[in-house]
């Protein structure tokens, strides 16, 4: 049983990533359709220290399937209950218990002021059995916590400062008619784990005459001014490209996508909702030229091919698949050359952003299914003898052919 219901997040750090011509390889299986998966293993707090008199207790949730954990405010609010009381007596302080999706949190939010220069029990229970749950799972969840407040209420809620480190990744199209081939490689849709057909192949390396220029994005808060609200606000940047959430305890998230990025951060107060925006911010607009399709160089991966590569027919006007009977060297008429020195690598990061060649880009739903194609450095350098096999390869390509 699977369902689609998963936060806006996405994973904190970011490889920056610059590729002018980029390798393309045979795909890796990755899991793409997660089970939807309820079910908490474990509770952190994060309001650990002295609570402000308005402020309110806030839980990580440690998911069972941290691959597949996700909840919804109702199965937080139906499953989860807590009991506050001060320690060494007195009566419970009364409440009521949230999940704020957005920023992956359970709160407890006080129905009064909280007492002063107190220090309290809080006893979390977690019914699982309630919500959806798949695998190994402990029925009821109970921990148990120790808080203390202060004798102040909480700062104004401020949008702290938001910067963003940027570059940009070229990634190839696996299309039929864009590809070089060499070395056996012959693409044909595959199944690809649990993602569906993808334009593939088993050996081999292509290489891609026209990819797409996408924007990474570091995107960082202000790390002084969230450690002061000690987990108190909750952080979301509201973009052109969509909403993207900081969970609790992160300052740090990554974006890919096909635009410059402008938008603002919202800060929530979580003990009462409390909202404040802090001023827009843009990214990537001095790389707007190098986003969307672009011309790429083939020569730096094909200078690693020990045979001449080639391009081929597809097997049938509504099929990409290549027919390794109809293939043609490549570049047709023209003698192999092992120079790969004028690949025209740049550095194609902005000012406000760097860069690298590492191949371990993040992934997101934006940047296509092309991204899952591992290792898109460039295979850069000399070539040495790397067509030095053409003539033994040329006559092999001419018997397959006039066996059509």
């Amino acid at each position: 049983m699977t369902r689609k219901n998963f936060f806006s997040l996405l994973t904190t750090g970011l490889g920056a990533l610059v590729l002018i011509g980029g390798a393309l390889v045979p795909t890796q299986a990755r899991a793409c359709d997660p089970v939807f998966d309820e079910c908490l293993a474990d509770l952190e707090l994060m309001t650990e220290g002295p609570l402000p008199l308005d402020g309110a207790l806030v839980w990580r949730p440690v998911f069972t399937d941290p691959e597949a954990g996700s909840f919804s405010q109702f199965a937080v609010e139906s499953g989860a209950t807590v009991v506050v009381t001060p320690m060494g007596g007195g009566a419970e302080v009364q409440g009521a218990v949230t999940g704020i999706q957005s920023v992956q949190a359970i709160v407890w939010r006080p129905t009064g002021e909280l007492p002063a220069d107190t220090t309290l029990e809080v006893e979390v229970t977690f019914d699982n059995s309630k919500l959806f749950c798949f695998g190994d799972f402990e029925p009821t969840l109970t921990r148990k916590f120790t808080v203390s407040t202060g004798s102040e209420t909480a700062p104004p809620v401020v949008a702290p400062e938001l910067t963003g480190e940027t570059s940009v990744a070229l990634i190839g199209h696996s299309r039929a008619e864009t590809l070089i081939c060499c070395d056996g490689a012959f693409p044909t849709w595959t199944m690809v784990d649990d993602c569906g057909l993808a334009f593939d192949w088993s050996e081999g390396t292509c290489a891609s005459l026209v990819g797409t220029g996408w924007l990474d994005v570091a995107l960082t808060l202000d790390a002084d001014a969230v450690a002061a609200a000690n987990h108190q606000v909750g952080y979301v940047f509201e973009s052109n490209a969509g909403t993207y959430a900081f969970v609790a305890g992160s300052t740090t998230i990554a974006v890919r996508l096909d635009q410059p990025l402008c938008g603002k951060v919202r800060a929530t107060r979580l003990a009462t909702g409390e909202e404040t925006l802090g001023p827009e911010v843009c990214f990537g607009e001095d790389l707007q030229a190098m986003l969307g399709e672009q011309v790429m160089d083939p020569l730096p991966t094909l200078a690693a091919c020990a045979g001449q590569p080639y391009t081929c027919e597809s097997i049938s006007d509504g099929d990409e698949t290549w027919d390794p009977n109809a293939c043609t060297p490549w570049p047709e008429d023209s003698t192999p050359t092992t120079s790969a020195g004028s690949s025209g690598e740049s550095d194609s990061s902005g000012s406000d952003g760097t860069s690298s060649s590492d191949g371990g880009a993040s992934d997101s739903g934006t940047a296509g299914m092309d991204t899952d194609k591992a290792g898109c450095a460039c295979a850069s350098g000399p070539a040495g003898d790397g067509w030095g096999l053409a003539a033994l390869l040329l006559p092999w390509l001419g018997r397959r052919r006039s066996r059509r």
